[in-house]
């Protein structure tokens, strides 16, 4: 009975052990389990605080190409081309050229994808771009906004008025007329032909020369196109046997060949480039 006894205090004494260290051994992996739980609140916290920056895909600025050019997904090639040279000449930093290349890398290889596959048409100037145009300084069509077109023929009505009512050649307010005219173009060109983004004078200098001369060439052409055309309008119809107008007469000839050449003016200031 004494060894029965003894017995039994023993294995009770071993099953409390065994419980006891089961014990602690749950005890330690709860509060493994509690300092993890922990750690990751603390890590979540401090991601929050200080999110990581991911690189954008350099195909994709800013997720939409269009409108760090600041264009409509509809815009032509035409109108990409000036908001790029545009956008290009205003951005001050690396970082601001690199964004502007490549959403211009990325419409246009969207819009050779869609030409290849069939979505679209191929504008002229890319269907025929391995030929060289005739005239490469030819005025092209360039719409101004209403208000700009309402200004010009505002000038051109002014200056006519003035030159009819001037007690002197005709020609001074048609002149002052035809200047308004060559600065309106000039402003009309800037963000068409920028300056470069740089501080070179000389480049800048050929720049704003370039953009004066075309501007000079696309209202003064057109001035001597129409005044040129009113001018030998009397001897054709003299030629071919027709009554010539009494506004191309005498004094008011003079008059009209200088008025039909503002409106040229106005005409180029207004719808080209």
């Amino acid at each position: 009975k004494r060894v029965q006894r003894a017995g039994g205090q023993s294995a009770m004494k071993a099953a409390r052990t065994q419980a006891r260290s089961r014990a602690s051994a749950h005890t330690k992996a709860g509060a493994r389990v509690a300092a993890g739980g922990l750690r990751l609140g603390r890590t979540l916290a401090e991601a929050r605080r200080h999110p990581r920056i991911i690189p954008r895909a350099a195909g994709n600025p800013a997720g939409d190409p269009y409108g760090v050019l600041g264009v409509a997904p509809g815009a032509d090639s035409e109108a990409i081309n000036r908001a790029y040279k545009s956008k290009m000449s205003a951005a001050s930093s690396d970082d601001e050229k690199k964004e502007i290349e490549s959403a211009h890398t990325s419409i246009m290889m969207s819009s050779l994808t869609a030409r290849l596959g069939g979505a679209s048409s191929v504008a002229k100037e890319i269907r025929y771009a391995d030929r060289t145009p005739m005239f490469l300084w030819r005025p092209r069509v360039h719409l101004c906004e209403q208000k700009d077109i309402l200004i010009n023929g505002g000038i051109w009505a002014f200056a006519i008025y003035w030159a009819n009512k001037s007690t002197y050649s005709p020609w001074q307010p048609l002149m002052m007329g035809f200047a308004v005219l060559f600065i309106r173009m000039n402003y009309k060109l800037m963000p068409l032909m920028p300056r470069p983004a740089t501080d070179d004078r000389k480049e800048i200098r050929q720049a704003d020369t370039k953009r004066l001369g075309r501007a000079f060439g696309v209202v003064g052409g057109l001035f001597a196109l129409f005044a040129g055309v009113l001018s030998t309008l009397p001897s054709v119809l003299m030629a071919l046997k027709i009554t010539v107008p009494l506004w191309l007469l005498g004094s008011l000839y003079e008059f009209s060949v200088g008025v039909a050449g503002l409106l040229g003016s106005m005409i180029g200031a207004s719808f080209l480039r």
